[in-house]
């Protein structure tokens, strides 16, 4: 068969049939019929564990609400609009309303992305604050019972009511986004951010990605609580980026109820593990620190010792905040790394991308189909490159032999997959 990318400038894959096992993608789930507007409006009517968002403020109050960035596919151009709207049903003035961009250690938006992320009129009518979490003086403490300093963006501490705008996915650090951590680590300083990060390597196997309340998630709730966040709304996406559902109210609460329904939503079952996994990160894709999200669900589908056929725009490259990735690569165990960090020769932040990418190159081979990262960078980050699908796709079968078999991840960087007629996770 013929599979195509989601991405214009890769050509399609001929794939044989005779070893093909799947094709998988997300899917239709509960409530992914109805319209966006017609959730939105509902979960904001009827939010989760609080009162109605426009019965808890009141005209005079500076209402801050927290979005996240480019890097996520959040429909925040539907959410924003009515967060905004139910403010001002309430009284709450357009000079009243600020919205601080949850860019953590991630490049500054452009006015163009802004414009295309939020709305051309949200972004002409309101003031936004595009965070540097590289200046110390912009954050304040907040106390957490964490053995660390937790310094969060004064804007937050400066506001009356705190709203975050976001989406429910499973991650493989916090266990799924969304929630608090739209704050924490996303409202975070340098520091605070990478020490958040790397409690990934404090946590068990099999405890982190797709758990909702592990040891990262624990933090993340208490300081995003303490520094004032009092609202969410959070989508969970499904088949080809529409909205499978949204919550909103409490932001313990409300985000329960979205994680328990994101991994419904996202969860993919395979008929078996493969020796080859074709796969793509979409929409987790402008860079290579952020494809990581598709590759873990590659690996999850994969035999071990497998081949994964990762085709990665990568636009921005390895990672521009965090040169070290494409330094030090995934080569090293994680106890190297772990060194590395005890001894201050590298920041958690990349630690923590570095020491996830390590474990899964423990189980798979990964060959890289990108034009953002050179053959190189690859080779040193202990990838394989090839220039296209189709000389990827021959140099895994002349690994694997004629008789591999293959699976196929359409978007991948949203799922969590399980083997068909298990409950256990790949």
């Amino acid at each position: 068969m013929e599979y195509r990318f989601p991405y214009d400038d890769f050509d399609p894959i001929e794939l044989p049939d005779r070893q093909l096992s799947g094709v998988y993608s997300i899917g239709e789930a509960g409530g992914s019929r109805r319209s966006p507007g017609d959730l939105i409006t509902e979960a904001l009517a009827n939010p989760i564990g609080s009162p109605r968002l426009k019965d808890r403020v009141r005209p005079g109050m500076k209402v801050l609400i927290v979005v996240d960035d480019n890097t996520r596919s959040t429909r925040t151009e539907l959410m924003l609009p009515a967060v905004i709207s139910e403010l001002s049903a309430a009284g709450v003035s357009a000079g009243d309303i600020h919205v601080l961009v949850a860019l953590g250690t991630h490049r500054p938006m452009s006015r163009l992305e802004m414009e295309q992320k939020y709305t051309p009129g949200i972004v002409a009518s309101h003031r936004f604050i595009l965070p540097n979490w590289q200046n110390a003086g912009d954050f304040e403490h907040v106390e957490s019972s964490g053995d660390f300093p937790v310094h969060i963006h004064r804007e937050l501490l400066q506001a009356d009511f705190v709203i975050g705008v976001g989406q429910t996915v499973p991650h493989l650090i916090a266990g799924f986004g969304g929630g608090c951590k739209i704050i924490n680590p996303g409202c975070a300083d340098a520091e605070t951010i990478g020490r958040m990060h790397w409690l990934c390597s404090t946590a068990e196997d099999g405890r982190l990605f797709a758990v909702r309340d592990n040891p990262v998630r624990r933090v993340i709730d208490e300081v995003g609580l303490k520094a004032g966040l009092k609202f969410i709304i959070n989508e969970v996406p499904g088949k080809n980026d529409a909205l499978a559902g949204v919550f909103a109210g409490d932001p313990i609460l409300a985000h329960r109820a979205a994680c328990d329904f994101a991994r419904s939503a996202c969860t993919v079952a395979v008929s078996e593990l493969a020796d080859i996994v074709v796969a793509d990160p979409y929409p987790s894709d402008l860079d290579f620190w952020q494809s990581l999200k598709g590759l873990n669900a590659a690996c999850s589908a994969l035999r071990p010792g497998g081949t994964v056929i990762f085709a990665a725009p990568c636009t921005e490259g390895v990672c521009p905040s965090h040169p070290e990735i494409a330094d030090i690569g995934f080569r090293h165990p994680g106890g190297h790394i772990e060194n590395l960090v005890a001894t201050g020769q590298l920041c958690p932040i990349p630690a923590a991308a570095i020491w996830l990418g390590a474990r899964m190159l423990e189980r798979s081979h990964v060959i890289l189909v990108t034009k953002g990262v050179s053959a190189a960078e690859a080779t040193a980050m202990g990838l394989e490159y090839a220039s296209d699908p189709a000389a990827a796709l021959a140099l895994a079968l002349r690994r694997h032999g004629a008789g591999a078999r293959i699976n196929v991840l359409h978007k991948a960087a949203k799922m969590i997959c399980s083997v068909r007629g298990t409950e256990k996770e790949c």
